[in-house]
């Protein structure tokens, strides 16, 4: 693949209109690889890959579960809703790859590393304590993670007698306050280290009591700790908000910056949309007489009527036809330790990397091989609702608009069971199927801000065994809401229920996802079968 030079693309902001928080790139001499952050979701930690920091492709993932806990598999009453993993961070050193994440929800931090990113094999190394948005940084032979929230600490890493990845030490803090702007509401974090010329820089995030979120970062000619004398100096490099689609913007900020193979540099940064998330930004980088960075934002912003090319598979139709390999991100050296039981094992199905399940699944209760050309899902437990339900699959909404459907066969449904089609946060609304005494019927449910479900429309009596449910999205001018229609005839869509006023809630601290739900409430063992799922910036038919 050519490199392409981002100053002689036509692009507008954001270029990704999704929910791709937290990024971080780094530059191979051939291809850009970004990852960010979804959290709960599994796979975990997406890495994207680009030609020209502009069209990105899902090039793969760290693993296919971060860790085996209640809390990150919905076990026991357990969840991870807004923790999960955060930030991650990714560097190109001596010919390897290398990921880093930490977890609040295990107190632990994972340190991944590959010769390819998409094939693997992928080693991991767990290190105990979370280090709060670290990022990696090599440097003269040694490896170190910097991270902190109002701080900036530390920490060298030291591989042992198996190659993996250990504590060499404690943590040294090197800034005793890094809130360039002390009257920051949300104290600076979200830390990209580097080495460039004769200083390290730190770039992080802050956001201002009276403002809006900016860029900081702090520099000096060494690795000496304040404590000890050591001379850093922080400064504001981006405090800007960009329109998009008719909403204001609260600051483009937190990314750090890579250089590309001409020598020009550029950051990838994030900004609030609202319900849809956090859209990466590109801004150009140049440097000043002194050694500090410049950051310019100057691509023109998507209107409300527009839209971006962005990564053209993060919201794709599927059809559901098995792949008998596992992708890249199953090569984990340690997968032992990831597979206890059949729950985690890889079941023979490989889904695209468009998808993510909300938590680990169980994968003994879903298949792409039990009915060839169809995702079936068979209720292994009980829920009380979608939020603690598990094997729900999703992908993202994308922005301005975007829409999806399902076909669904719900012939192998039981009393009690519940499946559908969701725009899921924790303020979530679907369409659906449920079946009560023998009988299914469709309704429409949405909840309300705190996950409680607040409205249900009049039953619709269904005695078809197939279905196709949709799901509308709409993010132009703040409009945030979404519809919900069935269709019988593959024809004509019904509308059901009404309109959900979609919310970003930090509880869940993601942006909305289509899902695709099938959980029991009194019995296991039923299950529904998806012929495919449809999706694009508007469905005008149910097979385009």
């Amino acid at each position: 693949m050519t490199e392409r030079d981002p100053r002689a693309l036509t692009f507008a902001t954001p270029v990704i209109f999704a929910d791709v928080p937290d990024p971080d790139v780094v530059h191979d001499g051939r291809h850009y690889y970004m990852v960010s952050t979804t959290m709960y979701f599994a796979p975990s930690v997406p890495i994207m890959r680009s030609s020209d920091l502009v069209h990105w492709s899902i090039a793969g993932y760290t693993g296919p579960v971060l860790d085996d806990t209640d809390a990150l598999a919905l076990r026991n009453g357990h969840d991870a809703y807004g923790q999960g993993s955060w930030a991650a961070s990714i560097r190109h050193h001596e010919g390897t790859y290398y990921v880093s994440v930490a977890s609040l929800t295990t107190q632990k931090t994972y340190v991944y590393a590959t010769p390819s990113i998409e094939h693997g094999p992928w080693t991991r190394s767990v290190l105990d304590g979370y280090a709060h948005d670290q990022s990696l940084l090599f440097d003269d032979g040694d490896a170190y993670l910097v991270y902190g929230a109002g701080v900036i600490d530390l920490r060298r890493l030291a591989r042992d007698d198996a190659g993996t990845f250990v504590w060499d030490g404690p943590a040294t803090r090197l800034v005793e306050d890094a809130d360039v702007d002390q009257t920051s509401g949300l104290h600076a974090e979200g830390a990209h280290a580097y080495k460039i010329g004769d200083h390290y820089y730190v770039f992080m995030i802050e956001w201002p009591t009276d403002g809006i979120r900016q860029e900081v970062v702090w520099r000096s000619a060494s690795l000496t700790p304040q404590s000890q004398g050591g001379i850093w100096e922080g400064r504001v490099v981006l405090s800007q908000a960009v329109p998009v689609a008719g909403r204001p913007g609260g600051g483009v900020a937190q990314g750090g910056v890579v250089q590309a193979a001409d020598g020009r540099w550029y950051a990838m940064l994030f900004q609030d949309e609202g319900p849809l998330g956090r859209s990466p930004q590109l801004a150009r980088v140049t440097w000043d007489d002194d050694g500090w960075p410049v950051f310019t934002l100057d691509a023109a912003p998507v209107a409300a009527g527009g839209r971006t090319a962005g990564a053209s598979d993060l919201l794709v139709s599927d059809d559901f036809e098995n792949q008998p390999t596992p992708a890249g991100y199953w090569n984990v050296a340690d997968a032992d330790a990831l597979t206890t039981s059949d729950e985690t094992a890889w079941n023979g199905s490989s889904l695209g990397l468009q998808w993510q399940w909300n938590h680990n699944p169980d994968n003994r209760f879903w298949s792409l091989t039990d009915r060839p050309g169809h995702l079936r899902l068979t209720t292994g437990s009980v829920a009380t609702s979608i939020v603690d339900a598990r094997n729900t699959l999703t992908q993202r909404t994308c922005g301005p608009a975007s829409a999806a459907a399902i076909s669904l066969d719900v012939s192998g449904m039981k009393d009690g069971d519940v499946a559908g089609l969701s725009a899921y946060q924790q303020k979530y609304g679907y369409v659906g199927v449920e079946m009560a005494d023998g009988a299914r019927q469709l309704v429409m449910r949405r909840a309300d801000r705190h996950g409680h479900v607040a409205f249900t429309s009049a039953g619709v009596p269904l005695t078809a065994g197939t279905v196709l449910l949709r799901a509308d999205v709409d993010f132009r001018d703040a409009a945030d809401r979404a519809s919900f229609a069935y269709s019988l005839d593959g024809a004509a869509w019904t509308p059901i229920g009404d309109d959900l006023a979609m919310e970003y809630s930090l509880a869940h601290f993601t942006g909305y996802r289509f899902a695709i739900f099938c959980y029991a409430t009194a019995e296991t063992g039923g299950h529904v079968d998806v012929d495919w799922f449809r999706a694009g910036d508007d469905l005008e038919g149910t097979r385009p």
